[in-house]
C-alpha cells in the first residue's frame, strides 16, 4: 500500500531538520566568520557593519545543505565600485580560503570552509524603500521572517525547500530560474503549511497574486508585472514581485509536482535518486531510439561568472531555436549544458536535421492584383525558382531552392549573414564564432565525460521529469 502523504512528510522532516550538533557547528562557524570579516573591515578603516543573514539566520536551512550568508552593510555614501576595488579584495586577502569572485549583477565573494559554502555580500545600510543595491532588502527580509515564522512554519518551509530542490524548481540563480528561499518562506507564511501550499498551488491559474501584507498604496501588480504569471508581493517592498525571476517551466513544474505528490506520495520528490552513469553504448542505443534528430551546438570559452554565463547561454538557446524554427527545422525541445568552466552546449531535438532541397513558398491571394504581380515579378524565371509559380486554390505558390539544408550549414550561414538573425551576446560572441561545432546524433557522444554532461544528456533524452512516476 502506498505511503500516505503525511507519512512521507514525517520521513522527510527527519532528514531536513538540522541536529543540535550541526546547529552548534554552524553557529560557531558563523560567529567566527562574522568576527573575522568585521575585524578585516575595521582594520582597513571601512565603516561596515557585519551580520549573518539568509536561511541560517532565519532558521530555515536544510540539514547537510547549509550556506552561510555574511553581509557587510555600508553607508549609502560609499561608491559601489569601492566594493569591487577595495572592500572585497581586502576580505579576500584576510580570509584563508579559496575564494571565487561572483561579480554578476551584484558583487560578492564565495568560498568553502568545512564543506560549507560561505557568501560574503556587501549591501547598503538604508531605510526601507530607499534601496540602492539588489541586496539591501535582505536584512529586512531576515528581520521580517524571524518575527513572523513560527517554529512549526520553519519546518514547513524546510519541507517546501527540499521538495522544490527535489523537483528542480528551487533557486533564483539564472541557471535554475526557480523559487528563492524568501519566496518559499513567503508562500508558507501565506498558506501556513506545506500541505496547504501544495493543495492551493495545484489549482493555480495565471495570474496568481499573493500579497500577505495587503499593502495600502502599492501599485496594482497586474499593471506592473505583465508577463509574470505568479505575483508574490515582497512583504517589505510593495513594489517588488518576489516571483519575477521564476521561469514558466519551474512554476508549472511545481504546480504539476504538487498535484502528483497528492495523488502518488513518495519520498522521491524530495530526494530524487542519484544519476546512474551510462556507458557510451547505452547512450548510443538511446540516441538510436529517439525517432528524432538531436544536435549539440557546442563551443569552448574562457571562464565567466556563472550568472552572466547562464544568462548569455539562455539567450543563445532562444535565438538559435527561433532561427531553426524560421528555417523549417522544427526544433521540439532544447536545453543548455555547461561545465561552468570552459565548455558549453545547446542541445536541441529536431523533427529533421536535413531538409529537402526544395521549399514551398506561399504567395498572395490571386485577388490581390498588385501583390500578385509583385510575387510573379520576383519569382517567375528567378534563378532559385525550381518550379512554378502556380495557383493553389485561391493563391500563388512557388517551389524555391533551399539554401540551408543542415544544422551545420545553418550555423555557418548565421555567423556570416546577420540578416538570419542569430544573436550571440557580447561576452561569448568571439568564442562562439571561433570554435563552435555542431555534433549530431551519435557524434554528440564526443562530449561524454565532461563535467555534468552525461547527466544533462541522459535527462534530455529521457524528457520526462524524474518525479513523474506511475502509482506505486
Amino acid at each position: 500500500m502506498p505511503d500516505s502523504i503525511q507519512t512521507v512528510l514525517d520521513q522527510v522532516a527527519k532528514k531536513v531538520v538540522p541536529s543540535m550538533a550541526e546547529r552548534e557547528r554552524m553557529s560557531q562557524l558563523a560567529d567566527r566568520l562574522k568576527g573575522q570579516v568585521q575585524t578585516i573591515l575595521d582594520k582597513a578603516g571601512f565603516r561596515g557593519n557585519v551580520s549573518v543573514q539568509g536561511s541560517f539566520a532565519r532558521d530555515t536551512w536544510l540539514s547537510g545543505e547549509a550556506d552561510l550568508d555574511i553581509f557587510a552593510s555600508f553607508p549609502p555614501t560609499m561608491e559601489r565600485r569601492e566594493w569591487t576595488e577595495r572592500v572585497l579584495p581586502e576580505i579576500r586577502k584576510g580570509i584563508r580560503a579559496k575564494t571565487i569572485d561572483r561579480y554578476a549583477e551584484h558583487p560578492y565573494l564565495e568560498f568553502h570552509i568545512d564543506n560549507i559554502r560561505v557568501n560574503v555580500v556587501p549591501c547598503y545600510s538604508v531605510e526601507k524603500g530607499d534601496w540602492k543595491s539588489a541586496t539591501d532588502r535582505t536584512p529586512y527580509h531576515t528581520e521580517y521572517m524571524k518575527q513572523h515564522l513560527t517554529k512549526e512554519m520553519r519546518l514547513e518551509a524546510r519541507l517546501m525547500k527540499r521538495f522544490m530542490k527535489g523537483i528542480r524548481s528551487y533557486g533564483a540563480e539564472i541557471r535554475v530560474g526557480g523559487f528563492s528561499g524568501m519566496l518559499v518562506e513567503t508562500l508558507i507564511l501565506h498558506y501556513r503549511s506545506f500541505l496547504e501550499t501544495i493543495v492551493q498551488a495545484s489549482t493555480w491559474k495565471p495570474i496568481i497574486i499573493l500579497d500577505i501584507e495587503k499593502a495600502i498604496g502599492s501599485q496594482d501588480p497586474r499593471a506592473r508585472e505583465i508577463g509574470s504569471p505568479l505575483v508574490v508581493i515582497d512583504p517589505i517592498d510593495p513594489n517588488r514581485n518576489l516571483a519575477a525571476a521564476v521561469r514558466d517551466d519551474k512554476l508549472w513544474g511545481f504546480v504539476a509536482a504538487s498535484r502528483q505528490l497528492q495523488k502518488n506520495p513518495g519520498t522521491w520528490y524530495f530526494f530524487p535518486p542519484k544519476f546512474k552513469p551510462k556507458t557510451k553504448a547505452q547512450f548510443s542505443k538511446l540516441l538510436a531510439h529517439q525517432n528524432r534528430d538531436v544536435a549539440a551546438i557546442s563551443f569552448e570559452h574562457a571562464p565567466i561568472v556563472p550568472d552572466v554565463l547562464w544568462g548569455q547561454l539562455l539567450k543563445i538557446e532562444k535565438s538559435m531555436t527561433e532561427l531553426m524554427t524560421r528555417q523549417d527545422f522544427h526544433p521540439v525541445r532544447s536545453t543548455v549544458w555547461s561545465d561552468e568552466a570552459r565548455s558549453s552546449a545547446i542541445l536541441v531535438e529536431l523533427d529533421a536535421s536535413i531538409l529537402p532541397e526544395v521549399q514551398l513558398r506561399e504567395g498572395p491571394p490571386v485577388s490581390k492584383m498588385d501583390d500578385s504581380q509583385g510575387f510573379l515579378d520576383r519569382h517567375l524565371d528567378a534563378r532559385d525558382t525550381v518550379r512554378g509559380p502556380w495557383i493553389e486554390a485561391d493563391r500563388w505558390v512557388v517551389d524555391k531552392e533551399r539554401r540551408i539544408l543542415s544544422i551545420p550549414q545553418l550555423v555557418i550561414a548565421a555567423l556570416k549573414d546577420p540578416r538570419l538573425g542569430l544573436t550571440v551576446p557580447d561576452q561569448l560572441n568571439n568564442y562562439f564564432r571561433q570554435n563552435v561545432r555542431v555534433l549530431e546524433n551519435r557524434k554528440i557522444l564526443a562530449l561524454l565525460g565532461r563535467e555534468g554532461f552525461d547527466q544533462a544528456l541522459s535527462e534530455f533524452l529521457a524528457a520526462k521529469p524524474a518525479w513523474l512516476k506511475t502509482h506505486h
